[in-house]
């Protein structure tokens, strides 16, 4: 009778593992003012023809950005951004509540 609770629990592990996830990875590392560049990265987890949305850390709050794409069937994204706050920008891509790491971008 234990191994069936064991059994139980792996399974349970192994649904936490396929948790939704999103990676992000941007085209570039600096840009000017209001250049276009990409972000791009992939999902897992998330139905395919869901929206990932750009936010921006200002003044320690994430914003939600005007900037959103669609879900591919095999999980992958990509977005044009273009962004006017000079200096070092933290950047993540959300879908409800699950995140990507955060990445920056340095607009000059």
């Amino acid at each position: 009778m234990a191994a069936t609770p064991a059994a139980h629990s792996t399974s349970a592990t192994h649904k936490a593992a396929a948790k939704a996830s999103i990676t992000a990875k941007p085209s570039v590392n600096s840009v000017k003012a209001w250049q276009l560049f990409r972000v791009t990265g992939k999902t897992t987890g998330i139905k395919a023809g869901s929206k990932v949305t750009l936010q921006q850390k200002q003044r320690g709050k994430w914003v939600t950005l005007p900037a959103s794409a669609p879900v591919a069937r095999n999980g992958a994204y990509s977005l044009g951004v273009k962004l006017g706050l000079k200096g070092k920008n933290d950047l993540r891509i959300v879908n409800g509540k699950t995140a990507s790491a955060v990445v920056n971008v340095t607009v000059r």
